[in-house]
């Protein structure tokens, strides 16, 4: 039941990531800026790099810890059905 848990904390987690990496042209929004980067003004082109490197490395790590909690959670359950065959016979 504990990888359960986990899996539902890193769940939630990695969507206020998701949501984090996908908006960040709303911080511009609010703080605005004439700064340049690659010849480009920062509040385009930070968001846009941000959207798709940013979610691009977090979907490899969710993927990446979202199994090995997968298999945590395996380990659980044919540790639980282990035990109660155990109990049963």
């Amino acid at each position: 039941m504990k990888a359960y848990k986990k899996e539902v904390q890193f769940t939630i987690w990695m969507t206020a990531a998701f949501v984090l990496a996908g908006n960040v042209g709303l911080i511009f929004s609010i703080f605005p800026t004439e700064a340049m980067m690659f010849g480009f003004p920062v509040k385009y082109i930070v968001p846009i790099l941000m959207g798709w490197f940013g979610v691009f490395f977090l979907t490899i790590v969710a993927g990446k810890i979202g199994n090995r909690i997968d298999e945590e959670i395996e380990r659980e359950n044919e540790a639980t059905s282990s035990s109660e065959e155990a109990k049963g016979a």
